[in-house]
């Protein structure tokens, strides 16, 4: 009953936004590129039986990598079917991510698109990142006797209690899961909260901590400051993936930093592309000099004089590598109520990390974090002013914040190994089979 309520509203709910899709595929040359993929409309992939794993967007691919290597490096012969929900997630996947076969947008939740996509992708196992739940994928390979494997799995509170609502519904589509991979035991506790049989379920770690992080020698990241414009002197603020509403926060606390240290910079990288035009009205409004990345990169050699005052990222994939750059690091989604983003790249490079009160996606990793050390959470613009004011001419206290924030991300290593070793019998399953 349950089942064909769901389906019944889902296609009345696509009839609907049908006269949407067709007026934003002729608009938009990204969705239309899209579109056909998440119909199930493609070419059948030239190998049969292939891992189909399912990343939603930037986040999950990049924790999907270490895991797609590993299993690369132990069944070479194996193929890759990735897909994902956001445009820049696949985009991503394209650029990061040659372990994948074949890349492709996941299918709307219909059972008839599903039944097509999983006709011509005939996978051997399904993995999904995270919490990317959709009940007709799950019924469509329970039905079929494909095994499914939830990796770095987790569950906001925020999640958990929308789940436990829909338990009821949940639960009967939960079921087709084999096995549940979870980052922590309380995202544990809340998956067999909401029905999972706890004997199908296991905390492995966190593959964010594992994740593939840029080799970045002395001599490549001199390399970089000079293709940027940087002499050695500046202090340099990294604001990374930031939302509506954070901007004017940032630019405004600049300008007042500015005047106290007037060799401050601030490179400033908002998590979705097509809002650069935004952020450089709200430049434009605060009367601020800035240039986009990539002029930057076709102007080499600039004056003082022509140097901005804001470094605008309008490219895809160099955020990390450039918070070796950075004096301090601002995290992005989390002055705003997004729950910000993965606080990890930059301790890599020993950086001393800021992020606001909102860090719900990452909630577990930002309370140890804090509390050993390894980064500062603000409570909002005020405090985010005082500690960047303080910390700015502190070197002895950001180096000390960095360092622990390095040894915190070495001590959580290791999760990829446990995560493979509970996928491997079912690599093995798809290595055995004759076909």
């Amino acid at each position: 009953m349950i089942y064909f309520l769901y389906n019944f509203l889902l296609t009345f709910l696509l009839i609907l936004t049908a006269p949407y899709f067709l007026l934003r595929s002729l608009i938009s040359k990204r969705f239309r590129k899209a579109l056909p993929q998440r119909l199930g409309f493609f070419q059948s992939l030239s190998f049969k039986r292939p891992i189909w794993v399912h990343a939603a967007s930037v986040g999950e691919v990049f924790c999907a990598i270490p895991l797609l290597k590993k299993i690369k490096t132990e069944f070479p012969h194996s193929k890759v079917a990735l897909t994902t929900m956001t445009s820049t997630g696949n985009e991503t996947a394209k650029f990061h991510v040659p372990e994948a076969d074949q890349i492709l947008f996941v299918p709307i939740d219909h059972p008839l698109i599903i039944r097509r996509t999983i006709k011509k992708i005939q996978p051997g196992l399904l993995l999904i990142a995270e919490t990317e739940l959709w009940p007709n994928l799950l019924r469509s390979f329970g039905k079929r006797g494909i095994p499914i494997v939830l990796f770095n799995g987790r569950i906001s509170q925020k999640s958990f209690r929308r789940y436990l609502f829909f338990k009821f519904f949940f639960k009967e589509y939960l079921k087709y899961i084999s096995l549940f991979l979870m980052q922590t035991e309380e995202d544990q506790e809340r998956v067999v909260g909401i029905g999972v049989e706890p004997q199908k379920t296991k905390v492995v770690g966190n593959l964010k901590f594992d994740q593939a992080f840029p080799s970045m020698t002395q001599e490549a990241s001199c390399k970089m400051a000079e293709a940027l414009g940087f002499h050695g002197e500046e202090k340099i603020l990294i604001a990374g993936s930031t939302h509506s509403g954070e901007e004017e926060i940032l630019v405004s606390l600049y300008k007042e930093l500015k005047k106290i240290d007037p060799r401050l910079l601030l490179i400033l990288a908002p998590r979705h592309l097509e809002r650069l035009e935004e952020v450089e009205s709200i430049l434009r409004r605060e009367a601020i000099s800035w240039l986009r990345k990539t002029s930057l990169s076709t102007h080499p050699g600039q004056s003082d004089q022509e140097s901005p005052e804001v470094i605008l990222l309008d490219t895809m994939g160099e955020l990390m590598g450039l918070y070796s750059l950075g004096t301090l690091v601002f995290v992005g989604g989390s002055l705003v109520r997004i729950g910000g983003h993965n606080p990890l790249e930059p301790l890599f490079f020993r950086k001393c990390v800021l992020f606001g009160p909102h860090m719900f996606n990452f909630l577990e990793i930002s309370k140890r974090l804090t509390e050993a050390g390894g980064a500062i959470q603000v409570s909002g613009k005020e405090e985010l002013f005082s500690q960047l004011r303080r910390l700015l001419f502190d070197e002895r206290a950001r180096e000390e914040v960095g360092e622990k924030g390095y040894q915190f991300l070495q001590k959580h290593q290791g999760a990829t190994e446990k995560m493979f070793e509970e996928i491997r019998p079912f690599l093995k399953d798809i290595a055995d089979c004759k076909f």
